[in-house]
């Protein structure tokens, strides 16, 4: 198990924009005895009903969205890219099912946990959230018809986005 300290927010020494579009985050969450993570390149961080969030956006067909749905806390983990060992994560998370095979185990990382929110402990950058909203995206709903036909093709057509907005309740760092 690693140490992790608090990081204050406003300390935040990264662009968040830059990192989550070059870098990913892994999302977990937690439901009964279910654990799972998934990669995703969408969402971001801002302030929100006057509570410091994270959003983001998984797609319906993901098992994590399904475990999300299930629980109230999940975490964002962020990882150094520069270890070749975390760009393979990054890639197991985002093309294997949690729903058919434990791909935590398989990329031997391991589950802790820091106020009721499951994280990856071999992350370097943590960030634990309630959840506060689930927003469904439908056709109707993204306005850009571009948008639409770019990332909602005939094959994602019926497999549309929820957006989550978790509320920030701690960052930390190791």
């Amino acid at each position: 198990m690693h140490t992790f300290q608090p990081y204050p927010i406003d300390m935040l020494e990264w662009n968040p924009f830059t990192k989550l579009a070059n870098d990913g985050i892994a999302i977990v969450a937690e439901a009964g005895d279910k654990v799972n993570a998934t990669s995703s390149f969408n969402g971001g961080v801002g302030h929100l009903w006057g509570k410091n969030v994270v959003y983001m956006f998984l797609r319906n067909t993901r098992y994590t969205k399904e475990l999300i749905d299930e629980s109230e806390y999940f975490s964002a983990c962020f990882f150094d890219m520069s270890e070749k060992n975390n760009v393979q994560l990054m890639k197991v998370l985002n093309q294997i099912s949690g729903r058919n095979e434990d791909k935590l185990k398989l990329c031997h990382v391991h589950i802790e946990h820091a106020l009721n929110a499951p994280y990856i402990d071999e992350a370097n950058f943590i960030i634990l959230c309630r959840k506060i909203a689930a927003v469904p995206m439908t056709e109707n709903t993204v306005l850009d018809p571009d948008i639409l036909k770019e990332k909602y093709t005939e094959r994602h057509l019926d497999d549309f986005h929820t957006m989550y907005i978790g509320e920030i309740l701690d960052i930390r760092a190791r």
